[in-house]
C-alpha cells in the first residue's frame, strides 16, 4: 500500500526533506512550499483531501494547521531536537562569527527546549555569558519572536539571535541582527518518516474496517397515489441506481425481506469517509429523490464485523427525520457523525467512560450521550445561544431542548445571560451560555463544586 503524503514546508527546506523521503518507497511524498506562514492553513484546505497524511516540516507549520482548521487528517512534523543546534554552533566557530570558548557570548534562542540547549552546550563544554529563551506563544505571532531578538541585540543584551522560523530568520537578516537558523536534520526527519509509516499501517487497518448502510423509505407516504405499474417502475429506477452506487464502490447491495428496506455492504476505505465526509452517500440519496421522488432515510454503521457494523447503522438509522435528506453515521469508536448533509453537522460520542461527565450527567438527570452531544453543538455554534438555535443544532423540537437547557440550568451548569427578540411577533427568547458546563468538564469537577 502506497501512502500518500503531503509536505508542506519553506522551500529551503524541500530538497533536504524529498531525497531523505525518497529511501521510503511505500512513501509517495509531493511538497508544497510557503513564504508566510499565513499562508500553511490555505494551502492544506486546498489540497489535503488528495493525501493519506500531512507532513510539516516543522512544529510552526504545524501547529498553525491545528488551530486553524479542524481536520481529522493523519499528521505528522519534523521536531528541532537539541541536536539540530550543533550544526549551527559549528557553523558559527567555521564562520568566525563568535568565540564560543571565552565564555563572554550572550545569545537569543527560539523554539527548542530550555534543557535541550543547556545539554547541548553542557556538551560541547561552551560557556556563554547569558542565554535568552523566548518564553511567549510562538505561533500567535511571528512579529513577537522578531521583536524578541532584534530588542535585545539593539539594547547590546545579545551578540547574536538563534532561530527555528524561516521567516523570523529572514525578517532578522532585514533589520541587520546577526542571526543563525537551525533546521532539521536528516535524523530528526526520517524520525517523523517513521511515524508516517505507523500512520500508514493504522490507516490501513482503519479503511479495513466493515461499513454497513441501511436506508428506509416509506411505501405510504411516497407511493400512495401510484398504480401497480408506476410503482414498479420506481422500485426498477431505485435499483438502477443502487447497482451503479454498488459497482463504484464495490459495495454488495442486498434488498432485505422488508420491502421498504435495502442494506449495501463495503469498506470504511471505499466510503472515504476522513476524505470527504461520505459525500458519495450523500449524493446517493440526492440522486434517489430526484429520480424516484422517494425521500430515503439512512443510516451507515462501522465496525470489526458485518453484524457490528449492521448494528451501529440502525443506531445511526434512527437518528434520521423522515423528511429530510441527512444522515448519520455511528463510528466503531462510539462517535456519531451528523447530521451529514445539513448544516451544521456534528460529532459526539455516544459513550461515557469519564468521571467528569458521570458526575455531570447525575447531576444534570441527563445521559452522557446528550451531554456531549450538547458539548459538541457548544463547541460549533459558540458559547451563547437560545432553545431554538439548540433544537436545531441537534434535530429535536423546540420542547425538547427548553427542557435539556431547564435541567442544565437547575444544576447550574447553564445560565441565562440575556434575550432576543424574534423578527417576527412574540415574546423574547432567552439566550444561555454553557460557560459552566465547559469549565465542569475541562477541570474534572462536580458542578456543585464550581
Amino acid at each position: 500500500m502506497q501512502i500518500s503524503v503531503l509536505a508542506i514546508g519553506p522551500a529551503d527546506l524541500e530538497n533536504l526533506i524529498v531525497s531523505t523521503a525518497k529511501d521510503y518507497q511505500e512513501i509517495d511524498m509531493d511538497y508544497v512550499t510557503y513564504s508566510l506562514e499565513d499562508d500553511v492553513a490555505s494551502i492544506v484546505e486546498k489540497h489535503e483531501q488528495n493525501y493519506d497524511v500531512l507532513f510539516f516540516a516543522g512544529s510552526l507549520p504545524y501547529t498553525i494547521t491545528k488551530e486553524q482548521l479542524n481536520l481529522k487528517k493523519r499528521m505528522v512534523y519534523t521536531e528541532f531536537k537539541g541536536t539540530a543546534l550543533y550544526r549551527v554552533l559549528f557553523q558559527l566557530i567555521r564562520e568566525s562569527k563568535a568565540d564560543l570558548l571565552s565564555g563572554n557570548l550572550n545569545l537569543s534562542i527560539d523554539n527548542l527546549q530550555k534543557f535541550q540547549i543547556e545539554e547541548c552546550f553542557d556538551e560541547l563544554d561552551i560557556q556563554y555569558q547569558k542565554l535568552f529563551y523566548y518564553e511567549g506563544r510562538l505561533l500567535q505571532d511571528i512579529d513577537n519572536i522578531v521583536e524578541f531578538h532584534h530588542e535585545l541585540w539593539k539594547s547590546k543584551k545579545t551578540d547574536i539571535a538563534i532561530t527555528c522560523v524561516g521567516s523570523v530568520y529572514e525578517k532578522l537578516k532585514e533589520l541587520g541582527v546577526p542571526a543563525c537558523r537551525i533546521i532539521p536534520t536528516r535524523t530528526s526527519i526520517r524520525t517523523a518518516l517513521d511515524k508516517v509509516l505507523m500512520e500508514g499501517i493504522n490507516l490501513r487497518h482503519l479503511q479495513s474496517q466493515v461499513a454497513t448502510g441501511i436506508i428506509q423509505w416509506n411505501h405510504t407516504e411516497n407511493f400512495g397515489q401510484l398504480t401497480e405499474y408506476q410503482f414498479q417502475r420506481k422500485i426498477l429506477d431505485l435499483k438502477n441506481i443502487m447497482i451503479n452506487y454498488g459497482e463504484k464502490l464495490q459495495a454488495i447491495v442486498k434488498w432485505t425481506d422488508h420491502k421498504q428496506e435495502l442494506k449495501f455492504i463495503t469498506t470504511r476505505g471505499a466510503l472515504q469517509f476522513e476524505k470527504n465526509l461520505s459525500s458519495n452517500e450523500m449524493k446517493l440519496l440526492e440522486e434517489i429523490y430526484r429520480k424516484t421522488e422517494i425521500i430515503p432515510r439512512m443510516g451507515i454503521g462501522i465496525g470489526q464485523t458485518t453484524n457490528e457494523a449492521e448494528i451501529y447503522a440502525r443506531e445511526a438509522l434512527a437518528k434520521s427525520p423522515m423528511d429530510k435528506l441527512v444522515f448519520y453515521v455511528r463510528d466503531i469508536d462510539g462517535v456519531v457523525h451528523g447530521p451529514i448533509g445539513g448544516d451544521n453537522p456534528l460529532s459526539y460520542s455516544t459513550r461515557n467512560n469519564q468521571p467528569q461527565l458521570n458526575a455531570i450527567s447525575k447531576q444534570a438527570n441527563l445521559s452522557g450521550s446528550t451531554i456531549n452531544r450538547i458539548l459538541s453543538f457548544s463547541n460549533s455554534k459558540g458559547e451563547y445561544f437560545t432553545s431554538s438555535d439548540l433544537a436545531t443544532g441537534l434535530g429535536i423540537s423546540i420542547r425538547s431542548a427548553r427542557r435539556i437547557l431547564h435541567k442544565l440550568e437547575q444544576a447550574e451548569l447553564a445560565e441565562v445571560t440575556g434575550e432576543e427578540q424574534p423578527i417576527a411577533r412574540g415574546r423574547p427568547r432567552q439566550i444561555y451560555s454553557l460557560a459552566r458546563l465547559h469549565r465542569a468538564v475541562n477541570i474534572g469537577q462536580n458542578p456543585q463544586q464550581i
